[in-house]
């Protein structure tokens, strides 16, 4: 039973599977043990979202009801997916909610659309959230906002994979965040480099989809490889800062000693 704030400040979100079983209702001691891993990676899904939210902090409980599996965030978790709850008051809301949110709320409306039987619900014990019930005669879906974008990008990484026999791809490693992407491509243009990229940093033109609300990319296709000359030449750079390394060596304090130099006091 959601019982209000707590003074510790956390929250109650509980999540409720119910449906029939040979016509009679399921439990937490009959539901399948393979509909109980997908409910409940199903929850965490929802609750990390697309930041991929911690949830180490986060304790739980099995109740009746028919399955109900209830969830006790910290407040500063809750605060991240509030909005998003919300949000889904409304049945046209999946275009504005994170994406992985999105996707969940998608399959539990369609598997409910399947089935008389079965019904989805979110309930939280914050005063104010209205309920959200899923079921063959709700419709969650995608309103006026579209939150799937197209955008060109420029991406810069170094390709760990590229090729493919059947359908064309480039695998780069992200510089800025160490993630590998695959980008779509085509044998005749991979085919005609003249260079060997694989192994090396590339700059790329790129066409993706980017979420609205998130910056989220996906489904990317390679346009172009650029042309990439980097600044310096880091070998030498290397060098370099060897040679001044030991040059200055026997100086404890460089910035004193220029100072001293300068005449600075």
């Amino acid at each position: 039973m959601l019982s209000g704030q707590r003074v510790n400040q956390e929250r109650e979100i509980e999540f409720v599977l119910r449906d029939r079983n040979n016509g009679v209702e399921i439990t937490p001691s009959s539901i399948g043990f393979a509909r109980f891993n997908e409910f409940n990676k199903q929850v965490a899904e929802f609750l990390t979202g697309s930041e991929r939210l911690p949830l180490e902090e986060v304790h739980v409980r099995i109740e009746p009801g028919s399955y109900k599996l209830v969830t006790l965030l910290p407040i500063l978790l809750y605060s991240s997916l509030e909005s998003d709850l919300h949000t889904l008051a409304r049945q046209d809301s999946l275009g504005e909610i994170d994406p992985n949110r999105a996707k969940v709320i998608s399959t539990w409306q369609a598997h409910a659309k399947a089935s008389d039987d079965l019904h989805y619900s979110i309930r939280s014990d914050e005063p104010k959230f209205q309920p959200i019930e899923l079921s063959a005669r709700t419709d969650y879906r995608i309103g006026q906002i579209v939150p799937w974008v197209k955008v060109e990008k420029y991406l810069f990484g170094e390709v760990t994979d590229m090729g493919g026999s059947k359908k064309a791809n480039v695998h780069i490693r992200l510089d800025d965040s160490g993630k590998v992407v695959r980008i779509g491509s085509n044998q005749g243009y991979l085919h005609d480099q003249e260079q060997n990229r694989l192994y090396r940093k590339v700059l790329v033109r790129v066409e993706a989809e980017q979420h609205f609300k998130t910056g989220e990319l996906r489904h990317f296709r390679l346009l172009t490889f650029e042309d990439y000359n980097p600044g310096y030449d880091e070998a030498a750079l290397n060098r370099f800062i060897d040679v001044g390394s030991k040059a200055w060596a026997e100086i404890p304090d460089a910035a004193t000693w220029v100072n001293e130099l300068r005449g600075a006091s």
